[in-house]
């Protein structure tokens, strides 16, 4: 089953810009030349992954000459690079030897109860995953397929990654470039290395480092074994790299250096993956609504106050007090809704109820949070409203909850439902 893993909400509105940025080739004479084009999210710009590898490229291979492009966007997934439409057109026109593609982390945004899953592969990794792909392959490139790693809390997630990742390689006949792996050896051997950012899922220097160092020898066929352990690269500001000026990504200790070169080199080189990747996952269950009673109105009329637990639990969101107020007086039913959150103004919205045999229904719009709209359904069973809440925001994340309400004193709702 899948389990759930910690992770930090970033409001839609912070969302960073997309920015194309193609890095300046080294000067000197070269006999040949590599072009690489990133596509991908800040798991790719923390530290300046694309300088690392030019880094590695220009101390260990000194007759290539690596020029690197990116397509880069905070949270973003290939689902939503594939529809911004850059990405697809840098591909098209480059001449890139290889395009290397990077998922969300969590395969695609899945959210159940407030809790971040990671989401079945089917869902939004293959589909889009193979369109880039086929891209690639049409512009004379190939695809190179850059796993990524489970997050600090959850490490056994790092099974469905591998399994996805090398799948989708292997139908696509794309590079398999299996950072993840690696991650997960130096996690086991070497627990005291840090690898992550305080946020348990970003890369520090040294997790950047050990990519590097596996995207090396994916592309390259060789180990990176005498890399330098201190590189420079761009600072990320904001929504780009900043090519006006260089710094320090990384610089670790020689054996630190030498150690993670050594997983890297072994595990980018590796003919094979562990056999835990042979079969597919299975799928996270999602909140169901229970059998109800058959439902009028006049039945659900009144206020109703309870929970709703569907925001990010990791902020305090999940579960929230949430108000469901209904007037069957008039022509058609109307309803208000209220969600109180601790931190932030109330989400306060007009809806229009439906009633269709055991089932309550309305949409309700969040211009604010998730910027899109939830679809909330619900039974009455024992006098008691239990419902579900979905959603899919701009990026393609899916959301998923349930919330319960009880008929609130005084209100004109009398029937029990029993």
């Amino acid at each position: 089953m899948f389990r759930p893993v910690r992770w930090f909400f970033v409001l839609l509105g912070c969302v960073t810009c997309t920015r194309t940025q193609q890095s300046s080739p080294p000067s000197s004479d070269t006999s040949r030349s590599v072009r690489v084009l990133f596509i991908g999210n800040s798991y790719t710009y923390y530290n300046d992954l694309p300088a690392m590898l030019e880094g590695f490229v220009r101390a260990l291979a000194p007759g290539t000459r690596l020029e690197t492009g990116s397509v880069l966007m905070g949270g973003a997934t290939l689902e939503s690079h594939w529809k911004g439409a850059e990405a697809r057109a840098l591909i098209r026109s480059g001449a890139w030897n290889y395009v290397v593609l990077q998922e969300q982390s969590l395969l695609g945004n899945l959210s159940i109860n407030g809790v971040a899953h990671m989401n079945a592969p089917e869902e939004r990794f293959f589909p889009y995953g193979r369109l880039f792909a086929q891209d690639v392959a049409a512009a004379g490139a190939q695809p190179v397929f850059y796993m990524t790693w489970s997050r600090k809390a959850d490490m056994p997630a790092q099974e469905v990654l591998t399994y996805a990742y090398a799948r989708l390689s292997r139908e696509e006949r794309g590079v398999l470039s299996p950072v993840g792996v690696a991650w997960q050896r130096v996690r086991r051997e070497r627990p005291e290395l840090e690898l992550y950012v305080e946020d348990g899922h970003h890369p520090g220097p040294a997790g950047t480092y050990l990519a590097a160092c596996v995207l090396y020898a994916s592309l390259f066929h060789q180990p990176c074994l005498g890399a330098p352990s201190t590189l420079t690269g761009r600072p990320w500001m904001d929504t780009a790299f900043d090519t006006s000026r260089t710094a320090v990504m990384v610089s670790l200790p020689e054996d630190t250096a030498r150690y993670l070169q050594q997983v890297g080199s072994e595990v980018g080189l590796a003919a094979e993956l562990p056999e835990s990747v042979a079969s597919p996952p299975p799928a996270p269950v999602l909140p169901r609504l229970p059998r109800g009673i058959p439902l009028d109105v006049s039945r659900v009329a009144g206020t109703w106050e309870g929970t709703l637990a569907f925001y990010p639990a990791e902020l305090g969101m999940a579960p929230v007090p949430f108000q469901l107020s209904l007037d069957t007086r008039g022509a058609r039913p109307a309803g208000r809704v209220r969600i109180l959150f601790p931190q932030q103004p109330p989400l306060e919205a007009d809806v229009e109820p439906r009633v269709e045999g055991e089932v309550l229904s309305f949409s309700l719009p969040d211009a604010t949070l998730l910027r899109t709209t939830l679809q909330l359904r619900a039974v009455l069973v024992e006098g008691e409203l239990r419902g579900v809440a979905s959603a899919e925001d701009p990026r393609g994340g899916r959301w998923f909850g349930s919330w319960s309400a009880h008929s609130a004193p005084g209100s004109q709702s009398t029937d029990s439902g029993r």
